[in-house]
């Protein structure tokens, strides 16, 4: 049955005799829509690639263990799953900074040749990335979920574990620091 419904000017066709499309909410579907968006966060907290996909691969696995055992997101699926990226990038980096002491460096060279992948990021990311090394990793990671991956004060505050006041209060300080950055106004 088709009817039409308007205001005084602005009339809008509307068509109730197809039914609501059917919203694909398996986890292989979630994982096909936000892989990318999980993998770009990875990257952008580790900087580097192997370990962005080693922990992104994880991230899913636990991911998917979560959903199998009927423990999936209570809400949007993507700050479910950046909560489970940042527990495994925070456990990354407790690990690097446990073993960084080890004599690695015949092992490890310092200037490891580049891949040639190109992770997509634009110039604007490049800039941030340079000027956000000077915040402390806290607030560098609430510009990330903010501008790269445009979450809401709510998301971003059951990631990180704070309240929205407290992530708003996160952003300005980490604005402030971008903004008093000498190298910004040469």
């Amino acid at each position: 049955m088709d009817f039409e419904r308007g205001t005084e000017t602005v009339l809008e066709r509307v068509d109730t005799s197809r039914p609501m499309e059917a919203v694909d909410d398996t986890f292989e579907a979630i994982y096909r829509q936000r892989y990318r968006d999980v993998y770009r966060y990875i990257l952008l907290m580790l900087r580097r690639t192997e370990d962005a996909e080693d922990v992104t691969a994880e991230a899913f696995q636990r991911a998917y263990a979560a959903w199998g055992s009927g423990h999936g997101p209570t809400g949007q699926p993507l700050p479910w799953l950046l909560l489970i990226a940042r527990r495994l990038v925070i456990d990354r980096i407790r690990r690097r900074k446990l073993v960084a002491w080890i004599p690695l460096a015949a092992l490890n060279p310092a200037h490891e040749p580049h891949d040639g992948d190109d992770t997509g990021r634009t110039d604007f990311w490049l800039w941030f990335d340079r000027f956000a090394r000077d915040l402390p990793e806290r607030q560098r990671e609430v510009l990330i979920l903010r501008y790269q991956r445009d979450l809401d004060d709510e998301s971003i505050g059951e990631i990180l574990g704070i309240s929205t006041s407290g992530v708003r209060s996160l952003v300005a300080r980490a604005c402030a620091g971008l903004r008093s950055n000498p190298e910004i106004w040469r």
